[in-house]
């Protein structure tokens, strides 16, 4: 349904945050399916021990709810859940499981659905298999309220920045 380049039309992020390849399948306006390969030559393997087993090899927690994040970003988009010039936020997380490792070779697909809309506020479920069907993460609930871009882009340098940026 989308292909690389327009996803990464639609999300804001870039690398090496940007952790969405494809999206497989939209149903409006409630769901959707997208993909991340996981590659050895990722940020995350960088400083990884030569010799190290595929132990060691697990992808992060953190990049795996990321990249689910991601995926709950693109259905709000397709979904035209929020005006464009707004971003949708996650401000909520309940009944978050790893349930099993990804690592590279594995080719992750976010199956996200959602549940319940109100206003700027979004509720969301899913998870996350593997292509050979190892579910590796489950997400009960995820909040997300969409605020306006210029409300969270200021250009005023923070009290510890010069006007430069520094």
């Amino acid at each position: 349904m989308l292909d690389h380049a327009q996803v990464r039309e639609r999300l804001r992020q870039r690398p090496p945050m940007l952790l969405l390849d494809t999206v497989r399948r939209f149903t409006p306006p409630d769901s959707l399916i997208a993909t991340k390969a996981i590659t050895g030559g990722e940020d995350c393997y960088r400083d990884m021990a030569e010799g190290a087993g595929i132990d060691a090899f697990g992808y992060p927690s953190v990049l795996l709810l990321e990249s689910f994040g991601q995926a709950v970003s693109l259905l709000w988009s397709l979904a035209e859940l929020g005006p464009r010039d707004e971003i949708p936020l996650m401000v909520g997380i309940r009944d978050l499981v790893h349930t099993a490792r990804a690592v590279p070779g594995d080719v992750l697909e976010h199956h996200v659905r959602l549940s319940h809309r109100s206003g700027q506020a979004g509720e969301f479920t899913g998870h996350t298999r593997t292509a050979d069907g190892r579910t590796v993460l489950s997400v009960g609930s995820l909040l997300v309220v969409s605020r306006p871009t210029a409300s969270l882009l200021s250009t005023a340098p923070t009290p510890h920045q010069d006007k430069d940026g520094r």
